[in-house]
């Protein structure tokens, strides 16, 4: 079937691009176009960039750049035609209306790059590369999408599972044919293999905790005192005025949260009611929320104002305690930039900061940038997709059992092995269920 959809916002701009596949698009093209000179395309041609007028009937509609890819020269691997309008909304819901009574019909979400898939144009990790760059909303988070999309992971996927067929096929020669002149295969020979193979798998998934940020962004807690400027800091932090600010302590009560870039990483910022004893039941809430947030977070901000007291000591002890990087902000430092910092200060990160002026904010973002965009990992490529991940885990554990299982029967190890080819191939797309597919696919937006 052949179909089409909007592949551009339906919005009115410049421009506005119809993606029409399937085995009748040329046919459905050149029923609504005319040409003055030139075709949709030639025979023995694979692609074609002409221009034309789209008619319905003996109206002129509009006139488009139509480019022309025949399968499978083509996105999709199949005849594809796009046309780029003008960018009214009424012009292209007309244009893909006179598409549908021509025998096109709409286009499901991601169903151009679900047909790429199936016709072998891409494996699954490029597809799930393409929304990720499509969602990407920052530098870092682009290159990594771009590197799944340029096929990068695939690649490294490909020849894990190359390596395991390999072993597979040395011990099942010799468990087919004991009698031929294979020899027995060495146990050390199968445990290298095996090692390397491990070695791979565990360099990619350690990989995960640094491409998960680069994704999604570090959870981050702004937390502290009332009245030492957490509220101020995450409005410097958002460049807008995201939090309530006035010299009433007490006046964040509830989280407030933000998105943003902050040394090249993105934080999901919340700010925190401050935390103190009080007897108010409201704030009293604000006060237990905070601290679920500090226990959850990733990344601790924790702030102070220059006047420290047993308090704040109290407070970063409690920082330190969760699993969380802890960074120590002394904010209002404009106000007293000679004042030294507490001996507790050098227990995490510290920097003198100011939310007014902005003082020391170049500091926290590098040390930011450090802490999570430089943390180790051993693998050139970097997974940054759960689904991916999880395949990759369960590789690492069948690869850990037939290791563990070497003094057992060949055909043990080949069952252990053939889990772990089956995992690697749900990442790629090689041996995926069609529910999986369509859980992909289902999250692309329609013309794409």
């Amino acid at each position: 079937m052949t179909i089409a959809a909007l592949a551009t916002a339906p919005f009115r701009a410049a421009i506005g691009v119809i993606r029409m596949s399937g085995p009748q698009a040329f046919s459905i093209a050149r029923s609504v176009l005319r040409y003055q000179n030139g075709a949709l395309i030639e025979e023995g041609q694979k692609r074609n960039v002409s221009f034309a007028r789209i008619v319905d009937g003996d109206e002129v509609i509009d006139e488009a750049v139509v480019c022309a890819f025949r399968g499978p020269h083509s996105y999709t691997g199949e005849d594809t035609v796009e046309f780029s309008c003008h960018g009214g909304v009424y012009l292209l819901q007309r244009v893909l209306r006179l598409l549908f009574d021509r025998g096109a019909r709409q286009a499901e979400g991601g169903e151009f790059t679900k047909r790429a898939f199936l016709n072998g144009k891409s494996d699954l990790t490029r597809a799930e590369g393409v929304m990720d760059l499509i969602d990407s909303q920052y530098a870092n988070a682009a290159r990594v999408a771009m590197s799944e999309l340029d096929g990068t992971v695939g690649r490294s996927i490909s020849e894990i599972r190359d390596e395991l067929l390999g072993i597979c096929a040395k011990l099942l020669a010799y468990v087919d044919y004991p009698d031929d002149e294979i020899g027995e295969v060495s146990t050390d020979e199968i445990a290298a293999l095996l090692d390397s193979s491990i070695h791979r798998v565990t360099a990619l998934c350690d990989s995960y905790g640094v491409g998960r940020i680069l994704r999604d962004g570090v959870r981050t807690a702004l937390c502290g005192r009332p009245n030492v400027g957490k509220s101020s800091l995450m409005n410097r932090m958002a460049g807008t005025d995201r939090s309530i600010v006035t010299d009433v302590a007490g006046t964040t009560r509830d989280t407030v949260d933000a998105c943003v870039v902050f040394g090249d990483v993105k934080l999901n910022l919340t700010d925190t009611a401050g935390i103190r004893e009080t007897r108010d039941p409201v704030e009293q809430i604000g006060v237990s929320r905070a601290r679920g947030e500090m226990e959850k977070a990733e990344l601790i901000l924790c702030v102070f104002a220059p006047d420290c007291n047993a308090e704040d000591e109290d407070l970063a002890e409690e920082a330190l305690q969760h699993q969380g990087k802890t960074i120590f902000l002394f904010n209002k430092s404009d106000l007293a930039p000679q004042k030294p910092l507490p001996p507790w200060a050098d227990r995490a990160p510290a920097f003198r900061v100011s939310a007014k002026t902005a003082m020391g904010m170049d500091a926290v973002a590098d040390c930011v940038k450090a802490l999570f965009t430089a943390q180790g990992t051993s693998a050139s490529t970097v997974i940054s997709n759960g689904r991916q991940y999880q395949c990759l885990c369960r590789v690492k554990t069948a690869l850990q059992r037939a290791r563990q299982n070497l003094a057992l029967t060949p055909d043990v190890i080949v069952s252990d092995l053939e889990q772990a080819v089956a995992a690697v191939g749900e990442i790629t797309g090689q041996t995926v269920s069609e529910q999986v597919i369509h859980e992909i696919f289902s999250r692309f937006c329609v013309g794409k």
